[in-house]
């Protein structure tokens, strides 16, 4: 079991790396390393693995809206808030890549994407509120992360919406498996 893991936890860091570019490219991981680890221990199941992205990007939205509250950090907050809705951009695009791989291998992940439909409606509503509160001053530094974080949440929904089909079709017919592990091929 625990070799399948480390497995399946290799292929991800292959396939992430391959699609992202090296680590030497890549100037900033959205994850810090407790958050890697746990996303280790939910490889094999994926609505824990799905919860578990839609918190850390949860958490990166709380950041960007305390960031935005605070006005003592007026000087460099639009970086800091380019930086974390990069962060919270990659984490998106993450769990959309998860969500394919999981499909792929026809792995019961219905739960999850039903929270991450709902957490796709949350954060498109926050970015909208976010961008029209934005100082126009701050904003033309950071507009065109904001524009491409919004069309990453929008495609993350559609694309859970037509997975979440897709999913309930396969269980009619009984042709889910309920962990990543168990899948035949």
């Amino acid at each position: 079991m625990l070799r399948r893991v480390l497995f399946v936890a290799s292929l991800i860091l292959v396939c992430w790396n391959g699609l992202h570019g090296s680590p030497q490219t890549r100037e900033r991981d959205p994850l810090n390393d407790k958050e890697i680890d746990e996303m280790r221990d939910t490889a094999d199941f994926p609505d824990k693995r799905i919860e578990l992205m839609i918190k850390f990007a949860r958490e990166r939205m709380t950041a960007i809206e305390q960031l935005r509250s605070d006005s003592k950090s007026t000087r460099d907050r639009p970086r800091q808030v380019h930086d974390l809705l990069q962060d919270f951009s990659t984490l998106v695009d993450e769990i959309d890549d998860n969500i394919d791989m999981y499909a792929s291998h026809k792995t019961d992940m219905r739960k999850g994407l039903k929270l991450l439909i709902e957490a796709d409606s949350e954060w498109l509503l926050k970015l909208r509120a976010f961008k029209e509160q934005s100082p126009p001053e701050e904003l033309e530094q950071y507009s065109f992360i904001l524009a491409n974080t919004v069309d990453a949440v929008n495609d993350s929904a559609k694309g859970a919406r037509e997975t979440l089909q897709e999913q309930v079709e396969l269980a009619k017919d009984k042709k889910l498996n309920k962990v990543y592990t168990e899948r035949p091929d």
